[in-house]
């Protein structure tokens, strides 16, 4: 329970400092739907991939250790 709450709060912060970035950008549209959905989609996903890529990161060091450790 702990670990979705420290998320979804992460994701509150990035959201918020996405969204300040967002509004003091002069030169993306604030009209622009794709924007929107980006800036929302954004920070509500991240908790889904970071986890992957982290996995995958690993995964890849291990391999790597151990086509290193063959040869």
């Amino acid at each position: 329970m702990i670990i979705v709450i420290s998320y979804f709060s992460i994701a509150l912060i990035v959201f918020i400092f996405w969204f300040k970035s967002f509004l003091n950008d002069r030169a993306t549209s604030k009209t622009d739907l794709i924007s929107w959905i980006a800036l929302i989609f954004g920070p509500l996903i991240w908790p889904v991939v970071l986890p992957l890529s982290l996995l995958q990161i690993t995964s890849k060091k291990s391999a790597v250790q151990a086509a290193k450790s063959e040869q």
